[in-house]
């Protein structure tokens, strides 16, 4: 078996079982495990994790949402979107004399 190597590019050395912190598909000195900007020690409950590093809270990067449209599959589904999303008076009026025939037919048979 290996050594494990700290993740923390300035440190590098060996972590052994005791002082060792699994975190973001890394391993850690728990010392070491500090925010990639100010260097302030984290611990599992106060970091922000972005590219496999942590972060703190302060420096965690803005992250942009992006609009991905012109793709086959976004495309597909704004399609389907607008479809599905057609109001009910879209309905042809023979199909809505249609649908409410049957709805008067059904509640008469169920009164019987």
């Amino acid at each position: 078996m290996s050594a494990k190597k700290c993740a923390r590019e300035e440190c590098g050395k060996t972590v052994y079982p005791l002082e060792e912190l699994k975190c973001l598909d890394k391993v850690w000195h728990k010392q070491c495990f500090k925010c990639t900007v100010c260097g302030m020690t984290l611990n599992m409950k106060n970091y922000k994790g972005y590219d496999k590093m942590p972060y703190c809270e302060p420096h965690y990067p803005k992250t942009v949402a992006s609009v991905v449209t012109d793709t086959p599959e976004m495309r597909r589904v704004a399609e389907n979107t607008k479809n599905q999303s057609q109001p009910a008076a879209a309905m042809t009026k023979a199909a809505v004399q249609r649908d409410w025939h049957k709805i008067l037919v059904h509640n008469a048979l169920m009164k019987v």
